[in-house]
């Protein structure tokens, strides 16, 4: 360091890892891919987690509402 040189700041920015379901890095894909929010498992849809149906799934199908069709 040279005289009168302020020191080097150190950075006091908190890095916390990314919450399950969020890309941790989002600007590494092409543009041309879908995002989260635009695929059926951002929105609940598709498999469940345990690979099968939601247990309540079928309930809901039978209890539909007649003006359902």
């Amino acid at each position: 360091m040279t005289e009168g040189a302020a020191p080097r700041r150190v950075s006091r920015r908190v890095r916390r890892p990314a919450p399950e379901g969020v890309d941790p890095r989002p600007s590494e894909h092409p543009l041309d891919a879908r995002a989260g929010e635009d695929r059926p498992e951002g929105w609940g849809e598709g498999q469940a987690p345990g690979g099968g149906a939601h247990a309540h799934d079928e309930e809901l199908r039978r209890d539909r509402p007649p003006h359902w069709g």
